[in-house]
């Protein structure tokens, strides 16, 4: 017997060795699987980009994020490059504002971090190795509440500032520009932050950069690709992790690389499961000494794989224990040695002989009796998508599909709280004393609320109490000092902060008039400014929170009244109206959570699902082909906002839906049963739309699963 072809062919080829790169904005996250390649780290797919909120968010979309990047793979990698905002790394470490964050997010994920770079250090080298130059530009990481500045020079940060955003874009990227303070600044912006960002770029593209900044000339302006930063991450971080992991040095293509200390990639200089020098601290299992790491076990096939390639014999699943760090494998148990009596020879001999074919022929009947099959049968369906107009009414409405519906009023309500997102400054504003003086030959009456301005034009104050200034004397060509003067006059500046916060003998305009008629000087230094930064309400958080609520209430709805009477939906008539809408704080008050109660009410119509899926089917009847059939499943049916027609209301119905063929399963199992596994793939090629098929057997008992059981036999449908 062949032992080899028993239990399926070992020589398959080992998989890469695959890591994972991740990414976390402020509220982004990114993912990519990637690869050694000759050396070389390569990108094999990018995961699905997400928002996060709060640590859950973050740890769940990760998690989605990781599903999508290595989907197109079996192995399940663990080591990882993470790529961090600046303000999150400090001294070559995570920031220990954020470290019991990353720790949960490491832990819960069974992570094995193997380095770190900060996005924009990530960009900046990529841009390098893609363009073969060092390049000089300004970064512009766009964010929902701030934008992040930074300076590239050569290829490499030299300077990085926040700036928190207002409507104005432009403003903002002035604003941190000039508190760099650079005497010259590159003439190229490049904008990132994972989205499209026309309007941004538009923004920056039109703002008068020459006006007022040391530019040369008109800036540039250009829009990184959304995968650009994961990418630079996974292929720049990638390169340091391959050095230090094999202990190659990969030469750069277009210049000798950076020394190690240029580069700002973090990676330990220790065995990378030892993750305590990234600035991580939590408690690591430490497997046995005498496990050593070995590759997955391979599967062990009930039968030979056929030549076709369409056609497989799978093994029931195995069940998969996800374990946060190295995977150990013990070596398998050899085979069992058999030993055959002594027999000794006698007239009775021959029977002995008889055993074994018995035993083999008395189990593979118990087989073919006791056994199970589970063929998948994959095929490409046919998609019919449709629109058409349907009645809906308490009573059928004659000449037109009519689904039947009632009427009914539904009330919901919500309290909802999420964390603010915005920033405001508060703050008190400064007050001063000071002296007013008249040119003019007539008296000047300033009332309260009247301004003053700085000289330099940036600061502005309003007297708070109206005031009388007398003309100046007749004769003031002659003796010094004799305009009309108002002392004592009290103002208060018109913002908060401490730049308001003028020294004594401080000049100003008064209101409109000119300085040829009227100045005013500070008596003493102005006190009493101050302003402090703080997390705030945001519009943006009032919008989102509303959404919540709302979604809250709309599924309240739905489920109200499939808990009534099970299978049946509602179709909102209009929009939910609001009877309560009230927010704890308002957009710019200082908080760190807002909240919403939230109440209102809907007119609904409530029909059966099961009625909406015979009515679909018989208005796509003349489009099913003979031998198929659609299955609720299966079957979308989005309804549009019902229109009244006085009697009744009139909806449109969107579908989309997959032929499946129909499968006489009696009559299949019965041409199939105790044949060949490898023989009945002629059965099924006159599926229409069939590509391929699988079959899992059960119990795998060499020999015997290479052929059908007699009963146990099942059918699944899948699309390809």
């Amino acid at each position: 017997m062949n032992l080899v072809n028993l239990f399926g062919n070992k020589s398959k080829s080992t998989e890469p060795e695959y890591f994972l790169a991740i990414e976390i904005h402020e509220s982004l996250i990114k993912t990519a699987l990637w690869e050694i390649a000759n050396g070389n780290p390569s990108v094999v797919s990018v995961g699905s980009f997400e928002s996060w909120t709060d640590e859950d968010s973050l740890i769940n979309g990760v998690d989605a994020s990781l599903e999508q990047a290595v989907k197109i793979i079996k192995a399940e990698p663990r080591k990882v490059i993470f790529g961090l905002p600046d303000s999150w790394i400090h001294d070559g470490k995570i920031h220990p504002s954020k470290t019991k964050l990353i720790a949960r997010l490491v832990k819960e994920l069974g992570l094995n971090p193997i380095g770190m770079v900060p996005i924009n250090s990530a960009i900046a080298h990529y841009m390098k190795k893609l363009e073969g130059i060092p390049p000089t530009a300004i970064l512009l990481e766009i964010y929902t509440t701030k934008v992040v500045v930074s300076i590239i020079e050569k290829g490499e940060i030299t300077s990085s500032e926040e700036a928190a955003r207002s409507d104005d874009l432009a403003q903002d990227v002035e604003e941190g520009l000039t508190v760099i303070g650079h005497e010259k600044l590159p003439t190229r912006f490049i904008l990132t932050n994972g989205g499209v960002l026309e309007e941004e770029e538009q923004r920056i593209t039109s703002h008068p950069w020459q006006e007022r900044l040391p530019f040369q000339h008109m800036p540039k302006v250009e829009v990184l690709a959304v995968d650009f930063s994961i990418k630079a991450i996974a292929l720049t971080g990638g390169t340091e992790a391959v050095q230090y992991l094999t202990g190659q040095v990969i030469e750069d293509t277009h210049e000798e690389s950076l020394p190690r200390e240029e580069t700002n990639i973090y990676i330990p200089e220790v065995t990378p499961s030892s993750i305590s020098e990234l600035g991580f601290s939590y408690e690591e299992s430490t497997a046995p000494d005498s496990l050593e790491k070995a590759p997955p076990e391979p599967i062990i096939e009930s039968v030979t794989e056929p030549e076709e390639s369409e056609y497989a014999i799978e093994p029931e699943e195995p069940l998969l224990i996800k374990t946060p760090k190295q995977k150990y494998t013990l070596p398998l148990p050899s085979l069992p040695k058999f030993h055959f009596p002594n027999l000794k020879i006698s007239k009775f001999s021959w029977l002995y002989l008889l055993i074994i074919p018995a035993f083999l022929i008395l189990g593979f009947v118990f087989y073919l009796f006791t056994g199970q099959a589970i063929i998948s049968i994959y095929f490409k369906p046919e998609k019919i998508n449709d629109q058409f107009s349907i009645s809906i009414a308490e009573s059928t409405i004659s000449g037109s599909p009519t689904l039947l519906a009632t009427k009914k009023t539904v009330f919901g309500s919500a309290k909802e709280q999420i964390p603010t997102t915005g920033e405001a400054t508060v703050g008190d504003k400064a007050n001063g004393i000071i002296t007013v003086a008249n040119k003019s030959t007539a008296p000047i009456i300033l009332k309260s609320g009247a301004s003053i301005l700085s000289d330099n034009g940036k600061y502005s104050y309003l007297i708070t109490e109206a005031i009388t200034i007398a003309s100046k004397s007749a004769d003031v060509g002659i003796v010094q000092g004799a305009y009309g003067i108002a002392s004592g006059v009290k103002v208060t500046a018109t913002k908060i902060g401490a730049d308001h916060n003028l020294p004594k003998n401080s000049a100003f305009s008064v209101d409109n008039y000119s300085k040829n008629t009227i100045v005013a000087v500070a008596d003493s230094d102005f006190s009493g400014g101050t302003s402090r930064a703080v997390q705030a309400v945001s519009k943006i958080d009032q919008e989102k929170l509303l959404q919540i609520a709302g979604e809250k209430i709309t599924s309240q709805i739905q489920s109200s009244t499939g808990d009534q009477t099970t299978g049946y939906k509602s179709l909102a008539l209009s929009d939910f109206t609001y009877t309560k809408k009230t927010f704890d704080k308002n957009v710019g008050e200082e908080a760190t959570v807002l909240n919403l109660d939230l109440e209102g009410s809907v007119e609904t119509l409530v029909y059966s699902e099961d009625g909406l899926f015979q009515l679909v089917s018989n208005q796509l009847s003349p489009k099913i082909s003979s031998g198929s059939e659609i299955f609720p499943g299966n079957t979308s049916m989005k309804l549009e906002t019902p229109t009244n027609k006085g009697s009744f209301y009139e909806a449109k119905i969107n579908v989309e839906t997959s032929l499946f063929p129909k499968i006489d399963e009696i009559k299949t199992a019965g041409f199939i049963k105790g044949k060949p596994a490898a023989d009945i793939r002629p059965f099924f090629t006159t599926i229409q739309g069939f590509d391929h098929l699988t079959i899992r057997i059960s119990p795998k008992i060499p020999v015997f699963a290479n052929y059908i059981p007699l009963k146990n036999i099942k059918f699944e449908l899948k699309e390809k």
